[in-house]
C-alpha cells in the first residue's frame, strides 16, 4: 500500500429525510456491501443505539448511486469521518555480533558485513523516512574483560579461561569451527582441542600448525587472538541501554552507520540477557510515545550460548512477556542459519511468534545474506507500518466516545467493514477486525490495531483507504 496524503474531513449529517435503501447482503463474510455502499445501521433517524453490529440493519446495503456511478454513502448516524493517520512505528534492534559472524557466506563477504550492508541500505531507504530507530549488539562484555587475550590471567578473575584452543578439523567429516576447552567439548569426528591460530595471507582461516610454514601457500599459522570464556555481560540493563538511541530516519542515520562500521564481531551469544534488555529499552520508548507502535528486532545467527535461560522455551517466554506488557511490545526474529541447521528455524520461530509476529524470517548463510536480510526488514517495515492507527480526535464540542467508533476500508467500488473484535486474541481468520491498543475502560487506549487478517487484505489491495468513523455504535462480529 502505497503512501497517501494524511487529512481530516468533517462530514456533514445525510438529510434524516433520505430514503431507506433495500437491505442487501455481506456476501464475503468480512462485511463487504453488495454494491459498495456502506452499512446503513441506523438509516433515517440517525439513531446511534440502532448501530449494533450483527443485526439486519447493521448489514444493510444497496442504496442508490448518484450521478457519479462510484460514490459511496455513509450512516445517517456518523458525525466525523477521517482518513486514518499511520501511528509513527520506532524499532529497537538488537544485532548480533558474536565470534560466528565472521564466518564467510555463499556470496562472499562474513556474515557480519552482508547484515552491516544490508542495515545500512534499510536506514538509507527513503521508504524508511519517519521510522524510528535505535541499536544495540549482543555480547556486550562484562567491566574489566577484555575483548581478546591471549592467556587465561589476560581475562582476570571473572573472565574465565582464555579461549586459546579450538576442535581440529576431520579428515572426513565436515565440523564447524568450534572453540573449545578440552576434547570432550569436540565433535566425536574431531581428532581433538588444540590451540590454534590464523593463516598469514587470509585471516578467515584458521590453522593448528603454528609457525612459519604453518599455512602452506597462505603463508605462517600465527597464534590467534583469543575470547575470554565469561566476556559476555547478562546485565539485562546494559542491553538496554542504546548504543544508538531511537531516533527518526532519515536524521539517526548517520549515527547508526558510524556505529556498524565502529563494531566487530567478538564472544558467545547471550541471548536471553540482549532480548530482555532490549524488550525493556522498547518498553520504556512505548510509555514515553504512547501515540508510537514500538516493536524489537532480534536478529542472530546462533543458539544461546550464555546467560540463563538458554533453552528455545525460555526464550520464547521472554518474547511472550514482552507482548503482554503495557503497552505491548512485539518482538521480530530473524535468523542466519544454513539449510543443515533444521533444528534452528523452530525455536525462531516460536520466539517470533510468543513476541506477536508469528514467525521468523531465516536468511540462508549459503546465499546472498545482505539481500535476504534486507528483504526481511523490508518485510517487517512493510507489515508494522500499514496496520496500526492513531485515534482520531473528538468531534468539535464533545468528547470521543470509544463506543462509537467504526473502522472501514474504502476501495474505489466497494467498502467493507472492519468489526471491532476486543482483543487480539479474538481476531478471526474469516472477518475483517480490529481492536484498541488498550482496554476502552482504562482510559488509555491511544490506537487503533487490525487484526492479521485485515492487515493482509490492506497489503493485497491497490488503492485502498482506511476509514476512521465516529458517532455510530461500534459494531461487533457478524
Amino acid at each position: 500500500m502505497g503512501k497517501r496524503a494524511i487529512y481530516w474531513l468533517l462530514l456533514a449529517c445525510v438529510a434524516c429525510s433520505a430514503q431507506r435503501p433495500k437491505a442487501g447482503s455481506s456476501n464475503n463474510g468480512v462485511g463487504e456491501r453488495a454494491d459498495g455502499a456502506v452499512a446503513d445501521a441506523a438509516f433515517g433517524a440517525g439513531n446511534p443505539s440502532a448501530a449494533v453490529g450483527g443485526g439486519a440493519d447493521a448489514a444493510a446495503g444497496g442504496g442508490a448511486k448518484g450521478a457519479d456511478a462510484g460514490a459511496l454513502t455513509v450512516p445517517t448516524c456518523v458525525k466525523q469521518a477521517a482518513a486514518a493517520q499511520q501511528a509513527p512505528v520506532d524499532m529497537y534492534i538488537m544485532l548480533d555480533r558474536s565470534g560466528s559472524m565472521t564466518e564467510l557466506t555463499g556470496a562472499g563477504p562474513s556474515k557480519w558485513d552482508a547484515v552491516r550492508d544490508a542495515l545500512s541500505q534499510f536506514v538509507n531507504d527513503p521508504r524508511s523516512a519517519g521510522l524510528g530507530v535505535g541499536l544495540q549488539y549482543f555480547p556486550l562484555g562484562q567491566p574489566g574483560v577484555p575483548e581478546s587475550c591471549t592467556s587465561d590471567s589476560d581475562c582476570g578473575s571473572t573472565g574465565g579461561a582464555c579461549l586459546t584452543k579450538a576442535c581440529q578439523p576431520s579428515q572426513l567429516v565436515s565440523i564447524p569451527f568450534t572453540v573449545c576447552l578440552s576434547d570432550a567439548d569436540c565433535p566425536l569426528a574431531s581428532p581433538g582441542c588444540a590451540p590454534y591460530g590464523i593463516c598469514e595471507k587470509d585471516a578467515t582461516l584458521a590453522c593448528f600448525n603454528l609457525g612459519a610454514n604453518g599455512c602452506g601457500a597462505q603463508g605462517a599459522c600465527s597464534a590467534a587472538p583469543a575470547e575470554c570464556l565469561n566476556f559476555a555481560s547478562c546485565d539485562v540493563p546494559t542491553y538496554a541501554a542504546p548504543a544508538v538511541a531511537i531516533k527518526a530516519l532519515p536524521g539517526n542515520a548517520a549515527a547508526l552507520l558510524a556505529s556498524l562500521r565502529a563494531e566487530t564481531p567478538v564472544g558467545l551469544t547471550p541471548t536471553s540477557a540482549a532480548l530482555s534488555g532490549a524488550l525493556q529499552a522498547a518498553g520504556k520508548q512505548a510509555r514515553a510515545a504512547p501515540t508510537h507502535r514500538v516493536i524489537t528486532v532480534l536478529a542472530t545467527d546462533g543458539i544461546p550460548t550464555q546467560c540463563n535461560p538458554t533453552d528455545a522455551t525460555g526464550v520464547a517466554n521472554i518474547a511472550a512477556q514482552g507482548l503482554a506488557q503495557t503497552p505491548q511490545v512485539r518482538t521480530y526474529v530473524i535468523g542466519v542459519f544454513a539449510p543443515s541447521d533444521t533444528a534452528a528455524p523452530a525455536n525462531l520461530d516460536a520466539w517470533a511468534k510468543a513476541g506477536g509476529s508469528d514467525s521468523a524470517f531465516i536468511v540462508d548463510p549459503t546465499q546472498n545474506v545482505s539481500t535476504q536480510f534486507l528483504d526481511a526488514m523490508q518485510k517487517i517495515r512493510g507489515g508494522v507500518v500499514s496496520c496500526e492507527y492513531l485515534l482520531p480526535p473528538a468531534p468539535v464540542g464533545s468528547s470521543l466516545d470509544l463506543g462509537q467508533v467504526n473502522v472501514a476500508l474504502i476501495e474505489p467500488t466497494r467498502t467493507r467493514d472492519a468489526f471491532y473484535v476486543g482483543d487480539a486474541g479474538h481476531c478471526s481468520a474469516t472477518q475483517l477486525g480490529w481492536y484498541y491498543d488498550a482496554p476502552p475502560a482504562s482510559g488509555s487506549a491511544r490506537k487503533i490495531l487490525v487484526c492479521p487478517q485485515t492487515c493482509t487484505a490492506l497489503h493485497a489491495a491497490s488503492d485502498v483507504k482506511v476509514e476512521i468513523r465516529l458517532g455510530c455504535k461500534t459494531m461487533g462480529p457478524e
